[in-house]
């Protein structure tokens, strides 16, 4: 979102030519002058202030009262401010509505400020937030990455690298080929970025343009410079500790330039305060089964057509118990193995737990009080954290600890693999210690608010407090002798951060006050209904006490941050353990699911075939069992010999169902997960493409046919005999004649080309006779059963050809008006003698109460009487007698 910000340059002129600004105006014009792109979050005491155009965007977008502080010139200054403990509210809808935000705050004094005796409190901005640098638990979705991605095209080829700061891991992929754009498309949206960074010339570049208009709300422009290739080289050597570039892997020019823009703007960004990130990882396509985004969107993987989560393949199969453990899962959905012995693995894991399944039981419960390490050392080395993360830190090693602990008393060898080195978990546990002995148990999550650090840690800091009790219990006594002396027994000592400790009467007692001869009352000020006083005894106590809590404080921080340096340099080691607690928690999860759901471990082909068992489609069969109905299993056997299943039948009887779960099935082995079928054979897929339903994009102008061939083209042009295509309905979109002949033809190609494992559904039933033609070919069809004029689906996937595709009998499940059914039952028997007579001039529907007698025949004939209680019961009549029978 381009932000409307102020003109800071006539503003500066007007301070300059008008009138002089006030000393505090003057230093947030000089702090907004050097971030004129992003609203300025600028912190006054207990408030973050907005300021002019700033001021007038924030309150508009957060609902929130716009008021004035001073003039320049002869104008008003616009003004708006959040809570400091509650900016991270503001913040969030700010960032999600596409704004990116400057945090100023008030900086430590040196020696040369002090010199120089400044009015006002030094500040300037601390970091920058935008939607792909964010870091804050209360901004971000615990189970899905935020991702920082910068793009660079230089001849022809692409380099994407992008980052999850809360990972720690730049990821970078090189792109080329004839499918360069395709691809670079696939890899955006599977990345799903938070932000993307793109300099002018590449946002501008004709042959990037239209991919790069669809996230055209996620770019955010960068300086050329940031990609230069010379400076980057020494920025990611230094940025990594000297490291040399070779240590990360094969690096072109065009990668360096991609990584080193990421590096840049996260010094931009966060100034001093970057979270650690470890190091580079380069991404091959080559190493993951490919699944393009038309076939993760037709398999609903993540979310369903209309963009809602629950009711996808992840929101079913997901009983992972921790963030990190989610996040992983989403990846491992995202790319599939390849590796038939990486695959293997993981389904011996989840034997080996089913086996253990008592263990298995307390881990999963473990699982379930882990918090989110990997995003809490995020913020302890960028050093935004609480000493609540730490809080955190030690909570994670002590739950991991049990479950270790667990997995070593098992004799499963491969369970054991799971346990880290002892080294690893030595430094941890050291660490869990060390919080743990310093650490209050529930600290304020303010350091400044002291009460961190645990009494007889540090023996200054213990005298300090003493004192500080020791001096409060001193002003108690001194209240008690001012109010005898004064004879005021309402008299109080009270607190405030301008004056210290005061002593407060009210405008009645203050003679008492003047006329006490004994102690010598120094008046400081007067209110509306009381006096305030000090004593130099007073003044004494109270400078000491102010005094002992500035040490005490500064030296809490002291020890709190000697903490964060232990656990800083141990990062790379925590790191591990929350990938090791990530995988243990899928792998559990699968486990889970398994005995839930009643799925099966696969057998391992060596070859790409298929043997499925009663396979089910687990996101159909949920639905289903919360109705309380059944799903109908069906198999599925394919092979090199007959690779390719011709589908004919009806709408409604299960064929998109069939043809999606046998990708599902698929996918669920290929990320090491067991199946939903009673026994299943299945090879490793290199590549999975689908091509199911209608669809278009109106935006580009394309129809629902045009995105048919655009897809089916990517199909033919990239699958190859390890892949399994999924083509539903092809040639549909357009003429009988020319679907036909397209769809013949692309079927025909897979057969004699390709080769490869295909479900080919369609209406088509002239494309049958090719299995007369070709041996590879089989005709499937769905069984029904006609009874009475109508039609029962059994959901079953049998030998055959479909008989037809009873559209009509559809057309009259969805309510069609009986009079538009009975008609089309006559068009349809004389429509091949081309005999169809034109009906009566004068036709209308006919009387509501013969559809209206249809519609209530099959509202009663889908209750299940049995199970109605007597209050349903009479919920169904009065439904029936409001909505049928009243006029």
């Amino acid at each position: 979102m381009k932000l409307k910000q102020p003109d800071i340059n006539g503003l500066l002129e007007l301070k300059n030519k008008v009138s002089k600004p006030t000393p505090m105006i003057a230093q947030y014009l000089e702090v907004k002058e050097r971030h004129k792109e992003y609203l300025l979050f600028y912190r006054m005491g207990d408030f973050y202030e907005l300021f002019f155009k700033d001021a007038e965007i924030a309150a508009s977008n957060l609902g929130i009262a716009l008021t004035k502080r001073g003039k320049l010139g002869d104008k008003d200054i616009p003004m708006c401010g959040v809570p400091y403990h509650s900016a991270q509210t503001y913040l969030s809808r700010l960032i999600k509505q596409g704004f990116k935000v400057a945090i100023a705050e008030q900086l430590e004094e040196s020696d040369s400020d002090i010199k120089k005796n400044q009015k006002i409190f030094k500040r300037d901005v601390v970091r920058i937030i935008t939607p792909g640098t964010i870091i804050e638990d209360s901004l971000l979705d615990d189970k899905n990455n935020n991702n920082l991605a910068s793009v660079y095209f230089y001849k022809g080829e692409i380099s994407l690298a992008w980052v999850d700061m809360t990972a720690g891991v730049i990821k970078l992929e090189h792109i080329g080929g004839k499918n360069f754009l395709q691809d670079f498309t696939e890899s955006i949206q599977k990345i799903e970025p938070g932000e993307i960074i793109i300099s002018e010339s590449i946002k501008n570049s004709k042959i990037l343009k239209e991919e790069l208009r669809n996230f055209d709300k996620q770019i955010s422009t960068i300086p050329e410079a940031f990609y230069d290739f010379k400076n980057n080289e020494e920025i990611i050597k230094k940025f990594f500790g000297n490291k040399k570039i070779q240590s990360f892997g094969d690096l072109g020019e065009i990668d360096i330039a991609a990584v080193g823009a990421v590096i840049n703007y996260l010094k931009l960004t966060q100034k001093n305060n970057i979270p650690k990130i470890r190091s580079i990882e380069k991404v091959s396509k080559d190493n993951s089964m490919q699944i393009d985004m038309f076939t993760l969107r037709s398999l609903e993987i993540f979310e369903r057509y209309d963009g809602i989560k629950r009711g996808s393949l992840i929101d079913t199969i997901d009983k992972t118990k921790t963030a990190c453990g989610a996040r992983m899962l989403r990846l491992f959905l995202k790319a599939p193995l390849m590796k038939k012995s990486e695959i293997k693995y993981r389904h011996n894991l989840i034997e080996s737990f089913l086996y253990n399944f008592r263990i298995l039981e307390e881990i999963t419960k473990l699982l379930s009080n882990i918090p989110d390490l990997e995003r809490a050392l995020a913020r302890i080395t960028a050093k935004t954290n609480n000493p609540r993360d730490l809080i955190l830190v030690k909570q994670f090693v002590s739950f991991t600890e049990q479950i270790f602990l667990r997995l070593n008393n098992l004799k499963e060898k491969n369970l054991k693999e799971l346990i880290p080195d002892k080294k690893i978990l030595s430094k941890a546990y050291k660490t869990k210690k060390i919080i743990d002995d310093i650490i209050a148990e529930t600290p304020p999550v303010n350091l400044n608010e002291g009460g961190v650090i645990n009494d007889s840690v540090n023996t200054r800091l213990d005298e300090l407090r003493n004192l500080k009790q020791i001096k409060k219990e001193e002003i108690i006594n001194l209240q008690e002798k001012y109010g005898v002396a004064t004879n005021i027994n309402n008299l109080k000592i009270k607190f405030n951060n301008f004056h210290g400790y005061f002593i407060e009467v009210t405008k009645k007692n203050i003679s008492n006050i003047d006329s006490c001869k004994t102690i010598d009352f120094l008046l400081i000020q007067n209110t509306i209904n009381s006096s305030r006083y000090q004593t130099s005894e007073l003044r004494k106590i109270s400078q000491e006490i102010e005094s002992s809590e500035d040490e005490s404080l500064k030296l809490e921080q002291e020890i709190y941050e000697d903490i964060c340096l232990k656990i800083i340099e141990i990062t790379d080691d925590l790191s591990i353990l929350t990938e090791k607690m990530a995988f243990i928690d899928v792998i559990t999860s699968f486990a889970t699911l398994a005995e839930l759901k009643n799925f099966v471990k696969p057998e391992l082909l060596n070859e790409c075939r298929l043997n499925i068992t009663n396979g089910r489609h687990p996101v159909v069969e949920e639905g289903l069992s919360k109705k309380g109905d059944d799903f109908t299993p069906n198999n599925c056997e394919m092979n090199k010999k007959q690779n390719i299943w011709l589908m004919t039948g009806p709408n409604m009887a299960g064929k998109s169902t069939f043809l999606r779960q046998v990708a599902i099935i698929i996918i669920l082995n290929q990320i090491g997960s067991y199946v939903p079928a009673d026994k299943a054979s299945v090879g490793v897929f290199d590549k999975i493409f689908t091509r199911i339903g209608a669809s278009d994009n109106l935006s580009e102008g394309m129809s629902t046919f045009m995105m048919e061939m655009i897809e089916t083209s990517r199909i033919v042009n990239e699958a190859t005999e390890n892949s399994l295509v999924i083509l539903d309905e092809l040639g549909r979109g357009t003429s009988s004649e020319d679907g036909l002949a397209i769809a013949y033809s692309v079927l025909e190609f897979i057969a004699l080309k390709i080769k490869c494992l295909t479900l080919f559904a369609t209406h088509y039933k002239d494309l049958c006779d090719m299995s007369e033609k070709y041996n590879q070919i089989l005709n499937k069809t769905l069984q029904i059963k006609q009874w009475n004029d109508e039609v029962i689906f059994h959901y079953k996937v049998i030998d055959g050809i479909s008989e037809g595709s009873f559209g009509i009998h559809v057309a009259n499940l969805a309510g069609i008006n009986q009079a538009i059914i009975s008609r089309a039952k006559e068009v349809l028997k004389n429509i091949d003698k081309k005999d169809i007579e034109i009906e009566n001039k004068n036709f209308v529907f006919k009387d509501k109460k013969e559809n209206q007698d249809n519609e209530i025949s099959n509202f009663i004939q889908k209750l299940d009487l049995d199970n109605l209680s007597p209050k349903d019961s009479l919920d169904i009549l009065y439904t029936l007698k409001k909505n049928y029978f009243i006029e």
